[in-house]
């Protein structure tokens, strides 16, 4: 057996068996093979009988043909990058255990046996292979020019408009609670016109809101919401949006873009890359921690733009304690408890109800509305509520009264790519991007603490928040729609999916300042409508709209709600409010008596959110916007009261909710 690095043993007891059975099907095969005169290095010169290789042999190859470097460079030159190499791979190997007695399976063996006999090179299998690769990815026959269209190496000339002008970039550097931000947004609430660009719809309202405070006129935009301070036709010159949203094509006298450093980030980093290249505007303040200088200076040069960075410390102090909390008795108003696990979160605050500590909470998938009341009882020093339990949702965006951070973990649980639940240990960064929100400045709590509930915890807390966050290289890029329409055509497909694997394996940029962010949620909501058949006859724009719609995969729920109104988008049949209540089983119940029924309202909520978003790009088909808003306003407040009544919310393990919707298409 093949001796293999660790981690490998499985691929080549795989490999071993498929030789073994290669081994046994052709055991009484004669063949006869053409004299090749331009190939007599794979091919011999006269009639031979067939000899089987060993098994081991078989493996050997194989596995040295998999991890060769020089042919994976050869293999790149013919259109299969790394990606595409293992899936081709993969359907190679499955091909040969078939024992068909194919074509493939008898020149395979022959080669291999060269191979092992050192009458050929390692390289003459690759033939082969690649023959194989165009009969598993037939796109790789139009290689060349799927190549010229996948080049995304010089992602500034996206944007004429923005390189027309001459722009300067003022970078906002420091850490959480050091007032970067508010010292940008007085020149934004000072110039003629302007936008912010915000990592979050909280924050964007936040700042419209305090933009109206100051007399400014001003609108907020985001994917699934709209507050124009005169009318749709009649916008302000000054408007607060979501970072996605940001609006290349109009020009403005200042930019404000927040949380710059998010531009790394493998799922939205596009986003942040995208406005800080394309956004129209002589005067471009960008904010963020110091980490990410250095990759902005080098894309400001890229794009001809000049460059200054104003710094900035904090504004209070921030202690590590020695000691752990240890006990929930030891809490203290203003303290404030991480988790990274929703049942975690409602565990706690059981716990801490029978101690008779009233406690906000605060997570990713509440509503915006739900998220804001949670904070407003928690920073009132006159309600009860004193203490707060909340995941990571609170790195940036809400503006909140905390003494004392303690994280109850330093690990979170997240999904691979694959949907496998991984573990991983909490980046530096985001330790201290959560330590920071403890002590805000012109608050009742100038200085903050961090601390960990656990004693075990305090070893790796001090030794993260003792560390210097990695600088930031590389900055995330996204395809255009353009550009996968162009592939699309190449492939002559119309499928979403296939078009998104073919561009992941087949793009080429500058991996000395870009990466390619994620495309497994536009991938995975294309082929689940594929293979519901709720796309049939829509166009590959829309079918691309549909699919960078914001929900989760994940949440089939929410998933099997989208296939219907796509389905109703394909007949073009209007999705009515009354369709929507049909398909929900309006009303939801006035209470939740379990998390798994708040989870269900959360759902529910995503959904009405998902029509909003669908009713700003597609009117005609969802027309009822407002009565949706009001719909979705109602669950909020169900939600909000759920989740002040504790007691009812604890008990979930045998909660039963009905899934919203079941759909297919026949």
């Amino acid at each position: 057996m093949l001796l293999c690095p660790t981690g490998q043993e499985s691929f080549a007891k795989k490999l071993f068996f498929l030789s073994v059975h290669f081994y046994q099907a052709f055991s009484t095969i004669q063949v006869v093979y053409q004299k090749r005169e331009d190939k007599p290095e794979i091919l011999t010169e006269e009639s031979f009988e067939f000899t089987l290789v060993k098994p081991h042999v078989f493996t050997e190859v194989l596995s040295s043909f998999r991890t060769d470097k020089k042919i994976q460079l050869e293999a790149k030159s013919h259109g299969l990058t790394k990606s595409l190499f293992k899936k081709v791979f993969s359907s190679f190997t499955k091909k040969l255990a078939r024992n068909d007695f194919s074509v493939l399976s008898m020149k395979v063996n022959h080669v291999v046996h060269g191979i092992s006999s050192k009458l050929y090179n390692l390289d003459a299998l690759l033939p082969l292979f690649i023959e194989h690769g165009c009969i598993v990815y037939p796109s790789l026959k139009q290689f060349s020019d799927l190549r010229t269209i996948s080049d995304i190496s010089e992602p500034t000339l996206w944007y004429e408009n923005a390189r027309s002008i001459k722009r300067k970039i003022i970078y906002h550097a420091g850490p959480t609670n050091s007032g970067k931000t508010h010292a940008a947004l007085q020149r934004f609430y000072e110039a003629e016109s302007g936008v912010y660009c915000s990592p979050l719809r909280l924050l964007a309202r936040e700042v419209c809101q305090k933009a109206r405070d100051h007399g400014v006129h001003c609108d907020m935009i985001t994917g699934d919401d709209r507050d124009y301070h005169y009318h749709e036709n009649d916008q302000a010159s000054k408007v607060a949006c979501t970072v996605e949203m940001t609006n290349l094509f109009r020009r403005y006298e200042i930019a404000i873009i927040d949380e710059i450093q998010m531009l790394s980030d493998m799922e939205r980093g596009w986003a942040w890359t995208r406005a800080f290249l394309g956004v129209c505007a002589p005067e471009i303040h960008v904010c963020g921690e110091a980490r990410a200088v250095d990759i902005v200076r080098q894309l400001a040069d890229e794009c001809n733009d000049s460059f200054e960075v104003v710094t900035y410390k904090r504004l209070g102090k921030l202690r590590v304690k020695k000691h752990p909390v240890e006990s929930f008795n030891n809490l203290k108003p203003g303290d404030c408890i991480i988790c990274f696990n929703k049942s975690r979160i409602y565990s706690y605050q059981k716990k801490l109800n029978s101690l008779g500590i009233n406690s906000a909470i605060i997570y990713g998938s509440l509503p915006p509305r739900t998220k804001l009341e949670q904070a407003k009882k928690f920073n009132d020093k006159d309600h009860p509520c004193n203490v707060l339990i909340t995941t990571d949702a609170i790195g940036m965006g809400l503006n909140l009264n905390i003494r004392r951070i303690i994280f109850s973990d330093l690990y979170k649980t997240t999904l691979t790519k694959g949907g496998r639940r991984e573990v991983k240990q909490l980046t530096t960064s985001h330790a201290l991007q959560i330590a920071g929100r403890a002590g805000r400045f012109n608050s009742q709590y100038k200085d903050g603490e961090v601390t960990s509930l656990s004693s075990k915890h305090m070893p790796l807390l001090h030794k993260l928040l003792r560390q210097k966050a990695p600088e930031i290289k590389v900055a995330g890029l996204h395809p255009s729609f353009e550009l996968l329409a162009q592939f699309a055509n190449v492939l002559n497909t119309k499928s979403l999916s296939e078009v998104i694997v073919m561009f992941i394996g087949m793009c080429e940029m500058n991996e000395k300042l870009f990466f390619l962010c994620s495309l497994t949620e536009c991938h995975d909501i294309a082929e689940y409508l594929e293979d519901s058949n709720a796309c049939r006859g829509i166009s590959l724009r829309d079918m691309y709209t549909f699919c960078s719609s914001p929900i989760s995969s994940g949440n089939k729920e929410v998933l099997s709600v989208l296939a219907a109104f796509v389905n109703s988008y394909a007949n073009n049949v209007a999705v009515t409010e009354e369709d929507v209540k049909s398909l929900l089983r309006w009303p939801p119940p006035r209470q939740a008596k379990s998390k798994t029924e708040i989870e269900h309202l959360e759902s529910l909520h995503e959904v009405l959110r998902l029509y909003m978003w669908l009713s700003y790009r597609f009117k005609d088909i969802f027309p009822d916007m407002f009565a949706i808003k009001t719909m979705r306003r109602h669950v909020d407040r169900l939600i909000q009261n759920s989740v002040s009544n504790k007691s009812n919310i604890y008990n979930s393990a045998h909660a039963k909710v009905e899934p919203i919707i079941d759909f297919t298409v026949d």
